[in-house]
């Protein structure tokens, strides 16, 4: 394990307001939703990350995904809604109606949109839920649970698998995909984490390594393919990786966003990612 200093973390870019969710889109760019409901589009070409105020949801931007026509995907906990920016940043609904938090999301090859409704932080008054909106648009409830604040959401398209981070669990879980459903409500995969920590988001690489942002402690570890963890790098301040939830692999570094904080931060680590999938769609009427 290493600890976060000056050293070893990179400020990707600075003075954003409480960064969330993070994607990378076609054009390389890198979004980051934020708590006043603004979605950035991040120059990294340069030394010092340049942001650009790409929509604005009037919510608290969470998860974020995209697909290759420059359509991004938003989940706002504030609107309780599911929404899409087109590539001008005008807004439209995806979904909406009695969902609860929803926090994350993720396009499959297909252009299936799943997500995570948290539900409600609580340690044993849970409600979390799964949801997909395929890709002729239809809402439906994928798992009923009621699930541990499900969380950081992965389409693994070679396994089809779905793995979910459910935060107060804590721990992470892997579903066997059918198209836009769920082969069954049992997971194939159960991974425990450490007692007391709060996991948050998640991505993979190629090696089946599973890397997860840890809400708390301020901290990324990694779950290895034969499912023994390790911390990688852990802020023991606070200030370099503050609160980090969402979490992409890109170029051997670690981009993560810090909720607690105002920037994003990038820690160095020698990985091929598994790509999200990113399909030339998303839902159709979106």
């Amino acid at each position: 394990m290493q600890n976060c200093s000056p050293q070893n973390v990179r400020f990707v870019c600075q003075g954003l307001d409480h960064p969330e969710g993070l994607c990378f889109t076609a054009d390389g760019s890198l979004l980051a939703g934020s708590e006043a409901g603004l979605i950035y589009r991040i120059d990294t070409s340069g030394r010092h990350g340049r942001a650009k105020p790409f929509a604005q949801t009037e919510g608290f931007v969470l998860g974020l995904c995209a697909d290759r026509k420059g359509n991004v995907y938003a989940c706002d906990a504030d609107r309780n809604e599911v929404l899409r920016a087109d590539p001008s940043g005008a807004i439209q609904v995806v979904a909406t109606g009695s969902l609860v938090n929803p926090n994350d999301c993720a396009l499959d090859q297909y252009g299936n949109l799943f997500f995570t409704e948290s539900g409600t932080y609580h340690p044993t008054d849970f409600s979390g839920r799964l949801f997909v909106v395929t890709g002729e648009g239809n809402l439906r409830c994928l798992h009923p649970g009621p699930l541990h604040f499900p969380n950081g959401i992965f389409v693994d398209s070679r396994e089809s698998l779905l793995y979910v981070v459910e935060s107060t669990g804590p721990r992470v879980v892997a579903y066997r995909l059918d198209g836009a459903s769920l082969l069954d409500f049992d997971p194939v995969r159960r991974i425990p984490l450490a007692p007391g920590t709060i996991p948050d988001g998640i991505a993979l690489d190629t090696d089946g390594n599973i890397y997860v942002a840890y809400y708390l402690p301020d901290q990324i570890g990694v779950i290895h393919p034969d499912g023994s963890l390790e911390t990688l790098y852990r802020d023991m301040l606070g200030e370099w990786m503050n609160r980090p939830t969402n979490l992409v692999l890109r170029n051997n570094e670690i981009y993560f966003a810090n909720l607690g904080g105002w920037h994003i931060g990038a820690v160095r680590h020698e990985a091929t990612p598994l790509p999200p999938c990113m399909p030339a769609f998303g839902p159709r009427g979106a």
